[in-house]
């Protein structure tokens, strides 16, 4: 049997901290901008133990991953575009693109390893990541905790009542998904680590 779940924000986030990110948009072909933003820091926490059947291999890749050290604050800053991130936090909302899907995240801090934190450390940060084909929609869903490892490609615009805050694009190269089952759990929808994403239909090719 599985716990109540709780692969979303933890309580002790601020309502308004959710409520900015549950009004942002998703793009499909974010213009470029030279616009600089502040920075932010990267506490530590310990990760989560994976459901039944997952190696250690996702967990080791993900931490050996080679990445900067930007957060989405500092990502739409102009020099930055092009820099491979590893960014995690709570998908709010999907949208479907011509032959992909953007997921807009509400940013979480992560540890070295890539698990998430969540605090109430400076203002909230969303960024947008994007790949073609789709995810399967009982894993990758609003609220899931993923971690993204991408480049960026581009900014746009976000916030609250389509207003004038900014927030990075990110092409993905790999999505893990962070589980909230039983260790021991392994029914489908309790996967644990990268997921690749299906090909559209419509597309004809594979990511």
């Amino acid at each position: 049997m599985r716990p109540p779940s709780h692969n979303r924000p933890v309580q002790g986030v601020p309502s308004a901290l959710l409520s900015c990110a549950l009004l942002a948009g998703c793009a499909a072909a974010p213009p470029v901008s030279q616009t600089p933003a502040g920075a932010a820091s990267s506490p530590i926490v310990s990760p989560g133990l994976p459901a039944a059947g997952t190696t250690i291999t996702d967990l080791e890749k993900l931490s050996t991953l080679s990445v900067s050290s930007l957060s989405p604050a500092q990502g739409v800053e102009g020099q930055n575009i092009g820099a491979r991130i590893r960014w995690g936090g709570a998908i709010q909302h999907l949208a479907s693109t011509n032959g992909g899907v953007c997921l807009t995240v509400l940013y979480a801090r992560s540890s070295e390893a890539g698990a998430l934190r969540w605090t109430n450390e400076g203002p909230p940060q969303s960024f947008v990541a994007c790949t073609r084909g789709t995810y399967d929609p009982a894993l990758i869903s609003e609220f899931t905790n993923i971690t993204v490892v991408g480049r960026i490609s581009g900014r746009t615009s976000m916030g609250a009542g389509g207003g004038s805050s900014n927030g990075p694009v990110v092409q993905i190269e790999h999505l893990f998904r962070w589980s909230d089952c039983l260790e021991r759990d392994s029914s489908p929808e309790c996967k644990y680590g990268f997921i690749s994403p299906q090909a559209d239909p419509g597309d004809g090719s594979r990511r």
